[in-house]
C-alpha cells in the first residue's frame, strides 16, 4: 500500500570498487619492499659498491617506470590488448632466444636468464609472464566453445606452453616454468577444461617435473636439502636454515627494523629471494602476518574482478594476473619456511628486482582497468 503523493524511488546504485583495494594493496606491498630492501641490503651495498642505496635507488629508479606503465595499463581499455597477442608472444619468443646467446645474454651463477643493455639488466621471463597471460586470455575467449575438445582446445594451447617451458629450462630456470604452467593452467579450467583433461595434464606436468629434478644433480641436491636440510648444514641446507634461524628470532615482535644479524652476509640473496626472512626477523610474526594479509586481500579482490568481469577475455585475464601474482607470492614464502624446495622465486613488490617489479605494476594496472568496467550492484 502506498500513501498518497509518495513517489516510486529508484534503486541506489553503488560499486564496491575493488580496485580501490587492490591498488591500497600493490602501494603497501611496494611501501614494505622498499623499507625491507634499504634495510637488508645496505651493509652489503656498502661492503660491495661503495654506498648503501645502491639497490635502493635502483629499485626506485624502477619504481618510477613500473609507476608510469601502472598509470598507462589502468587508463588503457583492456580489450586493446587483445589483439596484440602475436606480436607479444613473437617479441617473447626472440627475447627468450636471446637470453641463451652469449654476448647477448649474461650468466649469473650456472643460469644465463639476463639481458644488459648499457649496464641495464632487464629479465625476459619477466615479459614472458605478461606475454603469455594475454595469449591464453585472447586464445581461450576465442575457443570458448572449443576448449573441452582436446585436440581443438587443449592441444594447442599445450604446444605453446610446452615450446616456452623447455626455454625456460635451457636457461634453466624450472621455478618460472612452473610457475607459468600452473598459472596458464588455471586459466584453461576456468575457461571449461574438463576435468579428466586437466588432471592428465597436470600429471603429465609433475612426471615431467620429477624427470627434470632428477636429470640434474644440483637440482637433486635442493630436493635432499629441502627435506633434511641439517644433513648439509654448509651447502645445499645452508640457506634454509639461516632462514630458520631468522624467523625463530624474531619471535611475535620482531627485532626491530636494521636490526638483522642474518643480512650481516650470513643469509644469501637477503634483499631479493630471501628478503621474507630478513622482514620476519625486524618485524616479527606480526609484520609476517602484515605482508600476508596483502596477499590474501589481493587474491580474493583479484578473483572477484575475474567472476563478477561480463566479458570473457577480461574474466580470463584477471584470473591469469591474479593467480600469477599470487602464486609467485606463495611459492616464495614457502620456500623461506621450508615448505617448497629452494628456487630463485622473488616476493612480488617487495624482493629487490626491476624487471619483476616493472611489469608486475603493469599487470596490476591491467588488473585494476578490468575492475573499473564492473557492472554496478544495485
Amino acid at each position: 500500500m502506498r500513501l498518497a503523493g509518495s513517489r516510486h524511488k529508484k534503486p541506489i546504485h553503488k560499486r564496491s570498487h575493488p580496485e580501490a583495494v587492490i591498488l591500497f594493496c600493490l602501494i603497501a606491498l611496494i611501501g614494505v619492499g622498499l623499507l625491507m630492501i634499504y634495510s637488508s641490503s645496505a651493509i652489503y651495498a656498502e661492503k660491495i659498491y661503495g654506498s648503501p642505496y645502491h639497490f635502493l635507488s635502483r629499485q626506485v629508479f624502477n619504481l618510477g617506470l613500473g609507476s608510469a606503465l601502472l598509470f598507462v595499463a589502468i587508463r588503457v581499455p583492456y580489450q586493446k590488448y587483445q589483439p596484440l597477442y602475436p606480436i607479444l608472444v613473437l617479441a617473447a619468443f626472440v627475447m627468450m632466444l636471446a637470453v641463451l646467446i652469449p654476448g647477448i645474454g649474461t650468466s649469473v651463477g650456472n643460469a644465463r636468464r639476463w639481458i644488459r643493455i648499457g649496464g641495464i639488466g632487464f629479465q625476459p621471463s619477466e615479459f614472458v609472464k605478461l606475454a603469455l597471460i594475454l595469449w591464453m586470455a585472447s586464445f581461450l575467449s576465442r575457443k570458448k566453445d572449443e576448449i573441452r575438445q582436446f585436440s581443438r582446445g587443449l592441444f594447442p594451447a599445450l604446444l605453446v606452453m610446452g615450446f616456452f617451458f623447455f626455454l625456460l629450462i635451457l636457461q634453466p630456470d624450472f621455478g618460472t616454468a612452473v610457475l607459468i604452467s600452473l598459472t596458464l593452467f588455471t586459466m584453461i579450467f576456468v575457461a571449461g577444461l574438463r576435468p579428466s583433461h586437466m588432471l592428465l595434464s597436470l600429471s603429465g606436468l609433475g612426471a615431467l617435473g620429477v624427470m627434470l629434478i632428477f636429470s640434474k644433480s644440483y637440482r637433486l641436491r635442493r630436493v635432499t636439502g629441502f627435506l633434511d636440510p641439517w644433513s648439509d648444514p654448509l651447502d645445499t641446507g645452508f640457506q634454509l636454515i639461516q632462514s630458520f634461524i631468522a624467523f625463530g628470532r624474531g619471535g611475535i615482535f620482531g627485532k626491530d627494523l636494521g636490526n638483522s644479524t642474518q643480512k650481516l652476509f650470513f643469509l644469501p640473496e637477503a634483499h631479493t629471494d630471501f628478503i621474507f626472512s630478513i622482514l620476519a626477523e625486524e618485524t616479527g610474526f606480526l609484520g609476517v602476518l602484515f605482508v600476508v594479509t596483502l596477499v590474501v586481500i589481493f587474491t580474493f579482490k583479484g578473483f572477484q574482478v575475474g567472476q563478477e568481469c561480463n566479458n570473457d577475455f577480461g574474466r580470463i585475464l584477471a584470473v591469469g594476473i591474479t593467480t600469477l601474482i599470487s602464486l609467485q607470492s606463495i611459492l616464495n614464502m614457502g620456500v623461506v619456511v621450508g615448505l617448497l624446495p629452494t628456487k630463485g622465486i622473488p616476493l612480488p613488490f617487495v624482493s629487490y628486482g626491476g624487471t619483476s617489479l616493472i611489469f608486475g605494476m603493469f599487470m596490476v594496472g591491467i588488473l585494476i582497468n578490468i575492475a573499473k568496467t564492473l557492472p554496478v550492484d544495485e
